[in-house]
């Protein structure tokens, strides 16, 4: 059989094709505190969504908040997620440590609050916490503001009626609480689903009393941002695909949250969604940093951080023009 000269370069070319590599991915290692709030990135990794962008993502575990911004200004960790106040202490010179030329910075949210107020057994009230120990990440960041306001609203004055044991995260405070250590701590889902269970009191949601506000945002350095535009896009499409998928799709999202989370019940996982995806806090629609939620954790800040310094200035924190560049049409 004689083929033309068109044909014999057209199955050449179709070799070629299929011969031809698949394109390489960017590999990237995310960091993130345990917990459901976790469920974007877990559909992102499950869902393709990652890999639809060309990414291929590791996803690490961590204990602390110092572990996550030494690890991303290290480069051990290109994106994080960890509570906003966190990155505004550091950006401030307020964190646990001094890191030389810090540059994190959020450029998507992950939640608008989780936290529940859980205490011992014996602890039935916020007036049984005088005189006792709290249980928070780190001392003068983070979800430790949102303690020491609530407590404040109840009567309690931090370093004057009660002491405060910084652990690290929501596994740590839950440790802390079954061993006596401390009496009460901030704590989100699933911790609190399963210490509820185990006898332990709910003296109160952190969003019904104080309002939504910037929990956890997705943070990355400013300089390796700049150097890495594409991977940050593209990590944002997928960031904002996975957080519209919990939204739209339940049956699923319960599928991934399950499969991760080991040893929930359905009910549990009913109930752990509802909190992600309804009332004042849960998860941030479209992964968008809420503002509003920004402007009161530079309240809590203010109040609460011991230094002199206001802070007015979201912009200082947060980063949306990566955001608006990647959901651009």
């Amino acid at each position: 059989m004689r083929y033309g000269l068109s044909a014999i370069l057209g199955l050449s070319g179709l070799a070629l094709a299929f011969a031809a590599p698949a394109a390489a991915q960017s590999k990237l290692t995310i960091v993130t505190f345990s917990g459901a709030t976790n469920l974007p990135v877990w559909i992102a990794l499950d869902k393709g969504f990652f890999k639809k962008e060309g990414l291929d993502v590791q996803h690490e575990v961590t204990r602390g908040s110092q572990q996550v911004m030494e690890g991303i200004m290290s480069g051990k960790y290109q994106l994080g997620s960890a509570a906003l106040d966190n990155t505004i202490a550091y950006t401030e010179g307020q964190g646990d440590v001094k890191i030389d030329n810090f540059d994190v910075v959020a450029i998507l949210g992950v939640h608008s609050g989780m936290n529940r107020i859980v205490a011992r057994p014996e602890i039935k009230d916020f007036k049984d916490l005088k005189g006792k120990t709290v249980a928070v990440d780190a001392a003068n960041s983070g979800y430790g503001l949102v303690m020491y306001k609530i407590l404040a609203m109840n009567g309690l004055q931090k370093g004057k009626d009660y002491d405060v044991l910084a652990v690290g995260s929501g596994r740590e405070r839950v440790a802390a609480l079954k061993a006596g250590k401390a009496h009460a701590a901030a704590v989100s889902p699933p911790e609190d689903t399963h210490i509820k269970k185990e006898g332990y009191n709910v003296l109160a949601d952190a969003t019904e009393l104080i309002g939504a506000y910037q929990g956890s945002a997705y943070i990355v350095r400013r300089t390796w941002a700049k150097e890495h535009e594409k991977e940050v896009l593209a990590f944002i499409r997928a960031m904002v695909a996975a957080s519209d998928f919990v939204f739209t799709n339940k049956a699923e999202a319960l599928e991934v949250m399950k499969s991760r989370i080991k040893g929930i019940s359905d009910e549990e996982a009913e109930t752990i969604y509802a909190a992600l995806t309804s009332g004042k806090g849960g998860l941030n629609k479209g992964a968008k940093v809420n503002d509003p939620g920004v402007k009161m954790l530079l309240d809590l800040r203010n109040e609460f951080s011991g230094s002199d310094k206001k802070l007015t200035d979201t912009k200082k924190y947060v980063d949306t023009t990566y955001y608006d560049k990647a959901m651009k049409k």
